[in-house]
This record gives C-alpha cells, structure tokens and sequence, in this order.
C-alpha cells in the first residue's frame, strides 16, 4: 500500500452552521478554488481544522465568544444547515483539546462553535492552500481514494 493510502482512525462528527457560517464557508471555499485547489466545501472545512494550530482555534474562538458578548439582543439563530464530515480522530481529537483548553479559562465552547469561530477569522490563503497536499498526504479523504482505485 503505498505511504500515502495508509489507514488511519476516523470519526464522522456533525456541525451546526447559520446562515453566516454557510457563507463564510462558501467565500473560504471560492478563494482557496481562485488558489489553485479544486476543494469542495467540506475539504475546505477539513482543511481549516488541519492547518490551524490548537491555538489560533483557541484564540478564534475566545475573540469570537468576547464579540457575541457585546452583542445586544438574544444571540439565538436559525440552523440553516448541519454538515457531517468523516475526519481523523487526530483533528477530532485536536478540537478537543481546544475546547478542553477553553473550558479551562472558563470559556464554553464546543467543536461547532470553534469551527464557526473559525469560518469567520481572517485566513492566510496562500498558507492554507501550501498546506493542502501535507493534508492529503498525512489525512487523504478516503472518498477520493476509492474513486482512484476505480477509476
């Protein structure tokens, strides 16, 4: 089996998105395309959880959570959509952890809202789209895989 066809564990996890966030995902998605990547929306959003390190996710979400403070008003929204998405358990694992860290600061913050806090920061697309093929070497998603094997 070649290096780059290795199993590794996975774990499908679930995302609730706003209106908000779908657009942030589909301007991240069109400017990493304008890059070079030809990514779906959820190979934008896999790659978001790889290439941010545990603490730019903490520090998206802590800014995110001191903005939706200052907002007047009820902070309920309508999900407009849930994404399921198969990833490593080491990115899994990795959101985590950034949840662990911010509970500790009295923070609450799950896995959705760090990737929404996320969606919403300000990206070095050019990093993110360098950092494109080590994802797929070290994590390729498994649905492109078997569609290389048949085709």
């Amino acid at each position: 089996m070649p290096e780059t066809m290795k199993s590794y564990p996975e774990k499908r996890v679930s995302f609730t998105f706003y209106e908000a966030d779908v657009k942030a995902l589909r301007r991240l998605t069109l400017a990493l395309r304008d890059h070079g990547l030809d990514v779906l929306r959820l190979d934008a959003l896999r790659l978001l959880i790889y290439a941010d390190s545990e603490a730019e996710l903490f520090s998206h979400a802590a800014l995110r959570l001191k903005q939706e403070a200052q907002l007047p008003g009820p902070k309920d929204a309508t999900v407009v959509e849930r994404a399921s998405v198969t990833l490593p358990k080491a990115l899994v694992d990795k959101l985590g952890r950034v949840a662990d860290d911010l509970a500790r600061k009295d923070l609450d913050a799950e896995r959705t809202f760090i990737i929404r806090a996320a969606l919403h920061a300000r990206h070095d697309l050019k990093a993110l789209a360098r950092a494109h093929p080590k994802m797929e070497l070290e994590f390729p998603d498994k649905r492109t895989l078997r569609k290389h094997r048949r085709g």
